[in-house]
């Protein structure tokens, strides 16, 4: 057999539906599918070939809109084609027409057997289209495409391998290259029906995450930006997480059958992997669209449709009224209803009129002659409600903007819960014109401060959440009412707050009647509180905390005060009609603590730095009043609290007193502790067990400098006065205090100093009677004298001792019987 050339040409007619009448239209091309039901492919078929009469095979295929499992091409009547033998590929969708014993077979037979040809499809909801090919090729052939499509099985192939040997292949003169998927028809004919599955023409080996085609008439066109959760700006039919780049993975590939979505793709490395099914077992080439492609007429196609409704349009009106519903379907006619299954037809065509009084489903379908009506499809007219609102509300002011004129500033929002019947979720807006709040143009721009003179009349559109809306008309009223002139009314309060500085709360509604009783009764008045002319003037910022409203300018505030009617909102008067005034409080001090003396008896408590003439009121813990003056004697201790009122009547913050028991210092030697002769002699106090007073302390001068410290170091030896001051001035004790000490030389010279040697620090009143010895170097008693003795004056037997180093030896016991003997010498210096 020759190789077909492109005068190779086939001829068909399609018969536009299937029924048992076997009625034919002219038209060319189309063909109508009843469900459930069998209709040939074909009502005439003509191959014209110039120079053959025979042919290897013809192929059939279901291109687009394919269902595996419930489409079905096969030869009828096959006794009458005893030359042609008939296989059906279910994967591929394709019915393959060849001579029963392997040799051609002649186009007379085939195009007797294509008019045998018929399809079928098993289910009763089956719609769409179905497109069938005709080829004299063994590849799959795409009519939206004009290409052909044919895998290769090569197991372990790679991808770069797999490129250069798609590249290599030619069909009927066409150039091949690894095929490049663009649409959803070419994916499935490309995929899920080819024989196998392996490499495609994309790769993002370039820069990673950015995937394009590298061959074909589309290589360089990028078609999928980003991992599983990129974006395509083409067409893109990845597996579900895919791509992942799992090991360096920048090849496409179609994913083996059973894994996850069939004909979708997955990454692969250049080689995949070993085995399973990530290993390549193929590529598939991709024929037709390349610069130097002859042209080719080894191929038709036509399209079969089922009868069906292929969009809907649904409608939706604010309100009871009219409302088109529109419907489209691929043939016959749209048949309208009013429920999914049964009942009469309403209306036939595609824009089907009618009117609602509630949201309504109809339902759609086409009739054709010789086939059952198709599935019902629900359209919905939707009603949505409009909003409820005053059709006409008159907005009442008062002419208060300084030009009594008639015309004033309207704060239009202030309308909109009258508008509403106080619907938040509603949005208002204003207008100059029916016409522009009809069709929501140029809005009031400034709602907030609209002067009538404008307008007396604007128009307010009303919408609610659905985008339904009403117009309200709004009369703007000036009223004339008003405070009388010069009316005001002073509330005042005392400083309440925490500082004293003309800042306090105010209870405002105290005012509200003063305030109405200036405007007739018996009418539903109301009054509100604003800061401002302008916001009371617009009805707007209006104070709303009335009973806790803290004044912003210190000791005297202006209130603006605007008066309405609440039944239609009308203003009766507007002005600075409320004075709020902060009366200080009283400020005086106290001592927070003092002392009783319990050798005193009692304590006055007094006040200090007040700031104006007050009156008192002291109390003690039992909540009695114990004096009304600056003053309260006391004689207990305890907690006591004293408050000031001044003569506005404002009270001050209540001070307090602790008043605790003191005494003067019961002291011993006992409570003293001496450490003496020694380099550095002290003295300790214990103070904790001297009395319940505070107590500092002196050393030797009563009128000297005290301290608290009940230390004192590096103390001369000697007698000394100790005083104990108590510090809340309940007086001064004192005691005498003996700090022993032995000199280390003396001067007998008659100059007045050191002129003898005795013991310092000795009384009789710290130490018993005792006696001293004094010894020269070698031992010989030279002296015995008493501690109270003047001391020894450097003879021996009258005679004056020389300059030299002597011994001593004394036992001293003080009053509490505690010995202490001590040994040691000193020198005699004659000068």
């Amino acid at each position: 057999m020759k190789k077909l050339i492109p005068n190779f040409y086939i001829l068909f007619f399609l018969v536009p539906f299937f029924s048992w009448t076997q009625t034919t239209i002219s038209t060319v091309g189309n063909s109508v599918y009843c469900p459930l039901s069998e209709v040939n492919i074909v009502t005439d078929f003509n191959i014209i070939d110039t120079e053959n009469t025979t042919i290897k095979a013809l192929y059939i295929q279901i291109s687009e809109g394919y269902s595996n499992g419930e489409d079905l091409l096969k030869l009828n009547n096959p006794s009458n084609h005893p030359n042609i033998s008939a296989t059906w590929s279910a994967i591929e969708g394709k019915l393959t027409l060849k001579s029963t014993t392997n040799s051609e077979v002649s186009y007379t037979d085939l195009i007797a057997a294509v008019k045998d040809v018929v399809f079928t499809n098993n289910s009763a909801t089956v719609s769409g289209y179905k497109s069938f090919s005709f080829t004299i090729g063994s590849a799959n052939y795409l009519p939206s495409t004009g290409h052909y499509y044919e895998y290769v099985s090569d197991v372990g192939i790679t991808w770069k391998e797999a490129k250069v040997a798609a590249e290599s292949r030619t069909y009927y003169g066409l150039q091949g290259y690894l095929v490049t998927i663009t649409s959803t028809e070419e994916a499935k004919l490309a995929g899920e029906q080819a024989k196998g599955t392996g490499w495609i023409g994309g790769s993002d080996a370039e820069k990673e995450g950015n995937w394009k085609w590298e061959t074909g008439p589309e290589k360089g066109t990028y078609f999928w930006y980003g991992s599983a959760s990129g974006s395509s700006p083409t067409y893109a039919f990845w597996n579900t997480g895919e791509p992942n780049n799992l090991d360096d993975e920048d090849y496409a590939h179609i994913t083996a059958p059973g894994v996850g979505i069939s004909g979708s793709w997955n990454d692969l490395s250049n080689t995949g992997a070993a085995n399973g099914d990530f290993q390549p077992k193929g590529y598939i080439v991709e024929y037709g669209g390349m610069p130097e492609d002859p042209i080719v007429n080894i191929s038709a196609s036509t399209t079969m449709y089922i009868p069906g409704i292929t969009s809907t349009t649904k409608a939706t009106r604010c309100g009871q009224g009219e409302i088109t519903l529109t419907a489209t379907s691929n043939v016959g006619n749209v048949v309208w209803h009013d429920s999914p299954t049964g009942g009469s037809i309403l209306f036939t065509g595609n824009q089907f009129n009618t009117s609602i009084t509630t949201t309504t489903t109809y339902y759609a379908s086409v009739i054709v002659v010789g086939c059952k009506e198709s599935p019902r499809i629900p359209v919905e007219a939707t009603l949505k409600e409009l909003p409820d609102i005053d059709p006409v509300f008159n907005f009442k002011n008062c002419d208060v903007d300084g030009v009594a004129d008639g015309y004033t500033v309207f704060n239009l929002n202030e309308a909109t819960p009258f508008i509403t019947k106080g619907n938040d979720e509603l949005n208002t807006t204003y207008h100059l014109s029916i016409a522009d709040a009809e069709n929501n143009n140029t809005s009031i721009s400034n709602p907030n401060s609209f002067n009538s003179k404008t307008a007396t009349t604007v128009y307010a559109r009303v919408e609610n959440l659905n985008g339904c809306f009403l117009i309200s008309t709004v009369n703007l009223n000036v009223s004339t009412t008003s405070f009388p002139e010069k009316f005001t009314y002073n509330l005042a309060t005392c400083d309440n707050l925490e500082a004293n500085d003309g800042i306090a709360s105010f209870d405002l509604t105290k005012a509200s009647d003063q305030l109405l009783n200036q405007f007739p009764s018996n009418q539903n008045l109301k009054v509100y509180y604003y800061k401002t002319l302008n916001d009371a003037q617009l009805k707007k910022n209006d104070i709303t905390n009335q009973t806790d409203y803290i004044n912003k300018t210190p000791y005297t505030e202006s209130l603006y005060i605007r008066v309405e009617n609440t039944d239609d909102g009308a203003c009766y008067g507007i002005g600075p009609s409320l004075l709020l005034t902060v009366n200080p409080r009283p400020e005086f001090e106290v001592v927070s603590e003092t002392a009783l003396c319990l050798n005193i008896g009692s304590v006055t408590l007094e006040t200090f730095n007040a700031l104006d003439d007050y009156s008192y009121e002291w109390k003690n813990e039992n909540n009695e009043i114990i004096s009304t003056e600056p003053t309260a004697t006391v004689n207990s201790k305890g907690i006591y609290t004293v408050i000031a009122t001044s003569n506005l009547n404002c009270t001050s913050s209540s001070k307090t007193i602790t008043v605790k028991y003191s005494d003067l210092a019961n002291i011993t030697l006992n409570n003293i502790q001496i450490h003496d002769d020694s380099e550095n002699n002290t003295i300790t106090i214990n103070s904790e067990s001297i009395g319940i007073g505070d107590y500092e302390f002196s050393l030797d001068d009563e009128y000297g400098i005290y301290q608290t410290d009940p230390l004192f170091e590096n103390v001369s030896a000697g007698i000394h006065t100790l005083y104990i001051r108590e510090q809340n001035n309940c007086g001064i004790v004192a005691i005498e205090i003996s700090v022993i000490g032995f000199p280390k030389f003396f001067t007998p010279n008659n100059d007045g100093y050191n002129d003898t040697w005795q013991i310092k620090g000795i009384n009789k009143n710290s130490f018993q009677l005792s006696t001293i010895y004094i010894y020269d170097r070698f031992g010989k008693l030279l002296t015995k004298l008493d501690t109270t003795d003047g001391g020894w004056d450097g003879t021996y037997n009258g005679k004056p001792m020389p300059s030299n180093d002597y011994w001593f030896k004394v036992q001293l016991i003080d009053k509490n019987g505690t010995v202490r003997n001590k040994k040691g010498h000193f020198s005699l210096i004659r000068r």
